[in-house]
């Protein structure tokens, strides 16, 4: 009984822990949508912190910076941004065509020990932002936006 305990607790927490790279997806997802070249993408500090790495920085062609302390002027040099904090960068230029929701907490709910299913549930907000500069003139090389919960 102990290691049965055991294994659904372990599980559970391997489940939680997986909500808790929201930055690494939202780089996966900018893959995704992005086919063109010559792409210059800032990764702020929250995103770093949250799964972007040099494993995920997949595209030779791509410029990937990490850069602290910018002022909000110098986000014009890149054609992406992976961001915590998408307001100040909407009214300077960028819109927001994805965003990467995480973990924010559990929920438990007894009524689905009832009905066969574990009482556990993980919650979710949007953390991170996936966005792209706006040509002069107003032309966008996408409108689309995507919304990306992580896989279960």
């Amino acid at each position: 009984m102990a290691a049965a305990l055991s294994l659904v607790i372990t599980a559970t927490m391997t489940l939680i822990s997986s909500y808790n790279y929201p930055g690494g997806h939202a780089l996966a997802l900018l893959h995704a949508i992005e086919p063109s070249s010559n792409v210059s993408v800032h990764i702020d500090t929250f995103s770093a912190m949250t799964g972007v790495c040099r494993f995920g920085q997949l595209r030779a062609d791509w410029v990937y910076d990490k850069s602290e302390g910018l002022d909000l002027d110098q986000f014009g040099n890149f054609t992406h941004l992976l961001t915590s904090d998408p307001k100040p960068h909407s009214k300077r230029g960028f819109e927001i065509i994805g965003t990467q929701h995480g973990y924010s907490g559990i929920q438990l709910d007894f009524k689905q020990l009832l009905a066969g299913q574990l009482p556990i549930s993980v919650r979710q907000k949007p953390l991170v932002w996936v966005m792209h500069r706006v040509h002069h003139g107003g032309s966008k090389t996408g409108s689309a936006c995507f919304t990306c919960d992580l896989p279960v």
